[in-house]
């Protein structure tokens, strides 16, 4: 327990010293998503699905083909909040598992819990945040079965991690430490830092870092069309001498192009949208080149 105690004691004496310094002050919670980051115009809307598929031709056209990936299902508040996630099985169409969030902005905490597919607790993380401080806590609790005695156990603590901005030198220090089932006792500890320049922020480090992938093609959508709206990301160079380049259009993702060492372009990706009479799009065909990739629908359930 000695170990415990002395990380404690670590943790809070890095938050006071960067409260008196006064480097970093967060805005926001982490891990909180509002309408706007699923390209909705105005907060009326309760849920959104998504649903992507394979493409197939039918007389030249591409129509949707089989499900390519999990089905994802997302709930908002009446502050356009997301407050819920619902994830299906890619094959079976069953729910998989439920994420929901609680926010509270003024004490700088959320809680997010995740249930299985019979809505018994697999984890939940509870985020504290040091506005002024420059500094996100975050505590996982967890369900298991003790293999050995068959004993069923509830909101162990398993896993803690504290992320520190420096804004002088412009870095994100992430350090994680895992704690023994049995005793309680911190077992392993790492320590890394990251880079932190703009448009990127401590929240979309840690998001990138801690979000579980239960489906792939919305968050990756959402990544690259940040990358298309900022200026400082959207040309970016890859290892092996290649560019890419991401454009966006009435704040939408619209193309991604390719270009190798010598600058000659290599492929071109399009995003083709269809719109609902709220002028919100409701399907779009992903294609590379002339080959059609993904068709994502999109069901939106506005607020009455």
């Amino acid at each position: 327990m000695k170990i415990k105690g002395l990380y404690k004691i670590m943790m809070l004496t890095t938050a006071m010293f960067f409260i008196l310094q006064g480097e970093a002050k967060l805005k926001g919670l982490p891990t909180i998503k509002s309408y706007k980051d699923y390209n909705i115009g105005k907060n009326n809307v309760e849920s959104l699905k998504y649903t992507v598929y394979s493409p197939k031709l039918e007389n030249g056209v591409a129509v949707p083909g089989e499900i390519a990936d999990f089905i994802a299902e997302i709930f908002f508040d009446d502050k356009g909040n997301k407050i819920k996630e619902k994830v299906y099985h890619i094959e079976t169409g069953k729910l998989e598992s439920t994420t929901n969030w609680t926010y509270n902005e003024k004490d700088g905490s959320v809680i997010q819990t995740r249930t299985d597919s019979k809505n018994e607790q697999v984890y939940r993380i509870e985020y504290i945040v040091n506005y002024k401080g420059g500094t996100v806590l975050s505590r996982k609790y967890e369900n298991f079965t003790d293999i050995n005695t068959g004993e069923a156990r509830f909101n162990v603590f398993t896993t803690e991690e504290l992320w520190t901005e420096n804004a002088k030198t412009q870095t994100l220090k992430y350090e994680k430490t895992l704690y023994s089932l049995v005793t309680g006792e911190a077992v392993r500890r790492s320590t890394r830092e990251y880079p932190l320049e703009k448009p990127y922020t401590l929240y979309t480090t840690l998001d990138e870092i801690t979000t579980p992938i239960d489906y792939t093609w919305e968050p990756d959508y959402r990544e690259k069309l940040f990358k298309a709206t900022n200026s400082k990301t959207r040309k970016e160079d890859i290892y092996n001498g290649t560019q890419n380049q991401y454009k966006a259009k009435k704040k939408l993702l619209s193309n991604i192009l390719t270009y190798d060492s010598n600058k000659k372009l290599q492929s071109e990706i399009t995003y083709i949208y269809k719109y609902d009479k709220k002028k919100n799009w409701i399907e779009v065909l992903q294609k590379e080149g002339d080959n059609p990739q993904f068709i994502v629908i999109r069901e939106i359930n506005y607020r009455k």
